[in-house]
């Protein structure tokens, strides 16, 4: 005991001197200043996604008021070349606030009925603009429909302007709020707060017929189910934990904590086990994650970990073969990357499995790579929960060069794959996949292996930034 009082003396000793005063005093601003640095970081991030899933709403609200008017002009419409335009804009427009309103962090049940409204709505147009460029006319039970669209479409615009003029009134919503507590929380602590919630927009929708348009894009869409995940056993929670610990490694990880699930009697959901973990690294979680109920797939991940500049930054090619190797680990072999998008020090890439050298596009995964330091910091796998599945491929009935004779003379090929493609419709066709120029730009064109037909033609954007195709 004295022995220790006597080292005790001796630390204040050397303590006291001026010399590691100076030393102690700067130890202590550089952590503060480290620590006021990482909290400015965490702030600068959060106002971010509050400011994105702002302008992601009000930018919905904008689209699907355009909707709404739309549907109005088009009863004015007579003829097949009046009505074509302006469904081909109803069609886009309609698309784009689906897109918009599905980044909103909200749980998917709550507006998964507007979500579907969209959808169909946006088939529904397609369909009627195809309709209308043969010269056809709508029949009565097509404008019927028109009628009922509308109706759906401006009680969606009303309640979403509510809501916009709630937040222009000051009421702002707490985006972040929303994505930790979902309908729970703002029906809780919100509902107060906020007039028009988003889970009104769900109510109003509840009524709506299962299916407004029974042509062949909304039939396809409204009986789609998770094929990868189709009869398998549901999980415990437990289980879950155990498989993202599986996923990103149980010797990183200091916990792991469930924060929801998915009602498994919402439709036109996949029902998941939500998790958010702390990394052995991390004092706060930093990592949210999503595994499916039924058969315990890892659904989405997304590392939010603030991440110090490092001054380096990886290849296009070396985060590709990151992405590779993380996703041969994780039992996705032959995983072939298509498009990617790099946004500010992060790139992500579109994967699509090889099989008999077959393509399969419709079984989408996309990773996101850091391009610091080539950590992976975001997974999706929605395009291969929803259609990934043993295929029956069919006989190829064209040769490659009976094939090539369906493309212009004067297109440039310049590389040739075998590929399952997914139409509009969701059926699948499989496909002759020609890539090559016409006239100095990139173009991909599909023909049918079985009956020669040219089912798409996609061009390719190339920037520094990316590569992605329309």
């Amino acid at each position: 005991m004295e022995e220790k009082n006597n080292k005790l003396y001796d630390w204040k000793k050397r303590l006291s001197s001026v010399h590691m005063y100076s030393i102690t005093m700067v130890a202590l601003a550089l952590a503060l200043g480290f620590g006021i640095y990482q909290y400015k970081q965490k702030l600068n991030y959060r106002q971010y996604l509050q400011n994105r899933f702002q302008q992601a709403f009000y930018e919905a609200t904008t689209y699907v008021d355009n909707v709404d008017n739309l549907l109005a002009k088009i009863k004015l419409t007579k003829e097949p070349q009046q009505s074509a335009p302006i469904f081909a804009q109803i069609w886009k427009e309609a698309a784009a606030a689906q897109e918009n309103l599905g980044e909103l962090p909200y749980q998917h049940a709550s507006v998964s009925s507007a979500l579907k409204f969209l959808s169909q709505l946006s088939d529904f147009s397609f369909s009627m603009t195809s309709k209308a460029i043969d010269g056809l006319q709508l029949d009565e039970e097509d404008w019927e429909k028109v009628s009922r669209l509308q109706m759906y479409a401006q009680t969606l615009a009303k309640e979403l302007n509510d809501i916009k003029k709630d937040i222009n009134d000051g009421k702002r919503i707490d985006w972040e709020e929303v994505e930790k507590g979902g309908e729970e929380k703002l029906g809780k602590e919100g509902a107060t707060k906020i007039t028009g919630s988003l889970s009104e927009v769900s109510k109003q929708f509840q009524d709506m017929p299962q299916l407004i348009y029974d042509g062949p894009f909304s039939d396809h869409i409204e009986r789609m189910e998770p094929r990868m995940i189709r009869d398998k056993k549901k999980i415990t929670k437990e289980e879950g934990k155990k498989v993202v610990e599986k996923f990103i490694g149980k010797d990183k990880i200091a916990s792991v904590k469930l924060t929801g699930e998915t009602d498994t009697k919402a439709e036109h959901t996949i029902p998941v086990y939500s998790y958010e973990v702390v990394l052995k690294d991390q004092e706060d979680p930093t990592i949210a994650i999503d595994v499916t109920q039924q058969g315990g797939m890892v659904l989405w991940m997304l590392n939010y970990t603030d991440k110090e500049k490092t001054g380096k930054e990886l290849t296009l090619d070396e985060a590709r073969k990151k992405a590779e190797k993380f996703l041969e680990e994780r039992n996705y072999p032959n995983m072939k990357a298509s498009y990617y998008e790099k946004v500010d020090s992060t790139v992500v890439i579109n994967f699509a499995p090889v099989e008999d050298h077959v393509i399969m596009y419709p079984d989408l995964i996309k990773v996101k790579v850091s391009m610091d330091d080539g950590e992976i910091i975001g997974f999706e796998s929605l395009g291969y929960i929803m259609m990934h599945h043993d295929r029956k491929l069919p006989e190829i009935k064209l040769t490659e060069e009976e094939a090539r004779e369906k493309i212009k003379q004067d297109f440039k090929i310049k590389k040739v794959n075998l590929a399952v493609i997914p139409l509009e419709s969701k059926r699948e066709v499989l496909c002759y996949e020609f890539k090559g120029e016409y006239e100095n730009n990139p173009f991909i064109v599909y023909i049918n292996v079985e009956s020669g037909k040219q089912e798409k033609i996609l061009q390719i954007i190339q920037n520094k930034d990316s590569v992605l195709t329309q």
